[in-house]
């Protein structure tokens, strides 16, 4: 069935690679849908996941319910199509017919959703059009989920043949706190490619830096908004600068919190200390600038940024939330906080800053622990066995 005019393709599919000239219908059809392809971690795990794809057995297509973003260019040279369905408000469920449009044309074997929205009308859309097999990616303990929401992931998750998350904090989580059947719910953690990271490291800043001042630097790299808890990192470094440590601080993101967060700074005196960076495309070089990469965050699931931190061999402090201790090792490669305590914060990120040593072998223990444990091609590997343990079962009660 042809698109509507409601439906835009968000770019024409490039001309197949040599593996993909084989007949495509003997291949299994994914389609993977979420919100967005900014550049977030979620989302480049999903694009890592498309491009890396064996493509003598699996057919990946993208659909984003909202916008597209940069991360369109590598799907579009990997051949991967994209449709965008510019969803409208939170409620646009004007977006549901859409989404069954691309659903038919696309005929997938499986359809593949991607974080809350998705994960509701993704699978809504899809069990209107008839598709057994359901995946759904849940990456975070989400615990602000009302009960609306969490009726809802009860329900699609029995309708859905699994449900992949990236930690087993937040398995835990879907099996105490929404009700999901643990035999449903598989673990794979995040992958992270480090010839790929190096390379990008490599080419070094790709925008100007503030100007550098005395002292060594802190970094992080998150949204500006309540869950990533920069607010606390903030009143850390007032706290820093009360104890008489000196140390500078780069944020890399943005959100709605940059203002409240660029007054706190001057509340605390650590405006000239604090540096709102912006959304940067250049982060695996940023990370090599750091002395200490911390993450405040108040919930997370699995945080690529802290495989980041560790596989440009820097020390992490982060807080004790969800996944987060499954990624750092605590007094290993890191050292982890309780989250909303500054003074705490503080005193790690003291403690490092004082120890030069301790740093340089934490930084290399980290860099170790993402290559043996975090490893992109283990990512995808896991991830293409449950496509076919999902079809399999789905065969099985036919």
């Amino acid at each position: 069935m042809p698109l509507n005019g409601d439906v835009s393709c968000a770019f024409h599919v490039s001309p197949p690679r040599e593996s993909l000239k084989a007949d495509t219908s003997r291949l299994i059809r994914i389609l993977h849908i979420i919100a967005t392809l900014d550049p977030a971690g979620t989302e480049r795990q999903m694009a890592q996941l498309c491009r890396r794809l064996d493509r003598g057995r699996f057919l990946p297509a993208v659909c984003c319910l909202t916008r597209g973003g940069p991360l369109e260019a590598p799907l579009r040279e990997a051949g991967v199509r994209v449709w965008v369905l510019h969803k409208g408000g939170r409620w646009d469920l004007g977006i549901v017919p859409r989404l069954r449009e691309v659903i038919r044309e696309w005929r997938p074997d499986i359809v593949h959703t991607w974080l809350p929205t998705a994960n509701t009308l993704g699978r809504l859309a899809a069990l209107l059009c008839g598709v057994n097999t359901l995946i759904a990616s849940e990456r975070a303990a989400d615990a602000w989920k009302g009960w609306a929401r969490r009726l809802a992931d009860r329900v699609l998750g029995r309708r859905s043949r699994l449900i992949l998350t990236n930690a087993e904090a937040v398995k835990r989580f879907l099996i105490e706190r929404i009700g999901l059947a643990e035999a449903r719910i598989r673990v794979i953690r995040n992958g992270l490619d480090l010839v790929e990271f190096d390379a990008l490291a490599a080419r070094g800043p790709t925008a100007p830096l503030p100007d550098s001042g005395p002292g060594p630097l802190l970094g992080t790299v998150g949204r500006l908004e309540p869950q990533k808890g920069m607010t606390f990192l903030v009143a850390a470094m007032g706290e820093l600068k009360r104890s008489g440590v000196s140390a500078r601080l780069w944020i890399v993101g943005d959100g709605p919190d940059r203002g409240d967060l660029e007054r706190q700074a001057e509340a605390w005196g650590v405006r000239d200390s604090v540096a709102f960076l912006g959304r940067r495309d250049d982060v695996p070089a940023l990370m090599r600038r750091f002395d200490v990469f911390v993450l405040p965050s108040l919930w997370e699931g699995l945080p690529n940024v802290a495989l980041e931190a560790q596989a440009a061999s820097r020390p992490v402090v982060a807080t004790t939330v969800d996944g987060t201790p499954e990624a750092v090792g605590d007094g290993e490669t890191g050292l982890l906080v309780p989250p909303r305590e500054p003074a705490a914060m503080a005193t790690a990120i003291a403690a490092l800053l004082a120890d030069p040593g301790r740093r340089e072998s934490m930084g290399a223990a980290g860099r170790e622990r993402v290559a043996r444990m975090f490893g992109m091609e283990r990512m995808v590997a896991e991830t293409e066995h449950a496509y076919q343990e999902a079809l399999e079962e789905e065969s099985s009660h036919a």
